[in-house]
């Protein structure tokens, strides 16, 4: 039983590697142009893949959020500058996947911007 799962597991690894490498080239329908079924199971899907994601996100977001103010503490406020950057990075991006990341039509952005000024 063991060894079964192991193999199922290395074949779901590998085949979402070898997926990966193709993305770019699927002409997939936007959410939108989905009817009802397609709709619910973007949905659905969106809902699982959130639940897994939510929680990296919101560590990344009080690590970010401790990182910040340790920096605006140690330096006395003389590096407030890079604290609101860090800050900004660490809450914004997205918090949870949209159906048309799924898709393909949208990027996940994890970390926020790159261009942040105060």
């Amino acid at each position: 039983m063991r060894k079964i799962f192991v193999v199922v597991a290395l074949v779901s690894c590998m085949s979402f590697f070898v997926q990966g490498s193709y993305l770019k080239d699927a002409d997939a329908k936007t959410y939108a142009e989905h009817k009802p079924a397609g709709k619910a199971g973007l949905i659905m899907g969106s809902v699982v893949s959130s639940a897994v994601y939510i929680p990296f996100k919101l560590a990344y977001a009080v690590l970010g959020g401790v990182t910040s103010g340790l920096v605006y503490t140690v330096t006395m406020a003389k590096e407030a500058d890079t604290a609101h950057r860090i800050a900004t990075k660490a809450f914004t991006g997205d918090w949870y996947i949209h159906p048309n990341i799924l898709t393909s039509h949208e990027y996940l952005n994890f970390s926020g911007p790159d261009d942040v000024s105060p």
